[in-house]
């Protein structure tokens, strides 16, 4: 009895089918040094993203960068507009509505630049007498593997919010802290 033309094809094809998939099953990787290994397992280690939010362009910078860091391993991005009340007043007095428009507005841009991205994201008002105080209890918080800040530092040398809260979470970060210092243009 002479096989069919047709099923020697089928035949055929099942087997190269079958055989590129246990080369592709069976072959090895190649093998990662030590170091390199630990550099990448740990920048996938942060599932937990905090960016917190002084400013609008900073900021947007600093969630866009937060988002391509956290999109490997579908890390959620935490953001937290940052209030600094007034030591003249307690810490839950009710905030301006000036305020509260201008957080809620950047809030949701940055919500939406983490939903264009596919991530998670979850939005909190901190309000705190100094900005890293405040980015320290969100951290703390929300349990953040990883703080991504967008600062841009004055040629001036007189301190603002982004150089005095940046250089107060470098010399005490709570968790793996990211600055992304834009230029002066």
């Amino acid at each position: 009895m002479q096989p069919h033309p047709l099923g020697v094809l089928i035949a055929i094809g099942f087997l190269l089918t079958l055989g590129v998939m246990l080369f592709w099953m069976l072959r090895l990787p190649q093998p990662l040094p030590q170091e390199v290994a630990r550099a990448v397992y740990s920048v996938e280690a942060a599932r937990t993203i905090l960016v917190p939010i002084l400013d609008l362009f900073y900021s947007e910078r600093a969630v866009e960068l937060a988002c391509r860091l956290g999109r490997m391993q579908n890390a959620t991005i935490v953001l937290a507009y940052i209030v600094e009340v007034p030591r003249l007043l307690t810490l839950d007095a009710p905030l301006p509505p000036a305020i509260s428009e201008r957080a809620q507005k950047a809030l949701e841009q940055a919500q939406r630049i983490v939903e264009r991205h596919g991530l998670a994201a979850v939005t909190d008002i901190v309000r705190a007498r100094e900005a890293d105080e405040g980015i320290r209890r969100a951290a703390q918080a929300y349990q953040a593997d990883l703080i991504v800040l967008g600062v841009q530092f004055a040629e001036n040398r007189v301190p603002s919010l982004f150089t005095r809260t940046a250089d107060a979470l470098l010399r005490r970060p709570p968790c793996e802290l990211i600055i992304d210092s834009v230029p002066v243009a």
